[in-house]
């Protein structure tokens, strides 16, 4: 770049966009997400405790 040429303008600076939003489905009367969190928690326990006795 030269003296004589012009920097380039600055990019207009972008909005922000907010933070996307995801919504857990509806469950059933009666479950809640935390019954099915610790199912899905044992269920590892059990396939890790499966692995400890295959090795």
């Amino acid at each position: 770049m030269t003296i004589n040429e012009s920097t380039p303008p600055a990019p207009a600076p972008t909005a922000e966009r907010p933070p996307v939003v995801t919504t857990m489905p509806r469950l059933g009367r009666g479950v809640c997400w935390r019954d099915i969190v610790r199912e899905i928690e044992l269920d590892e326990l059990e396939r890790d405790a499966r692995l400890r006795d295959a090795a």
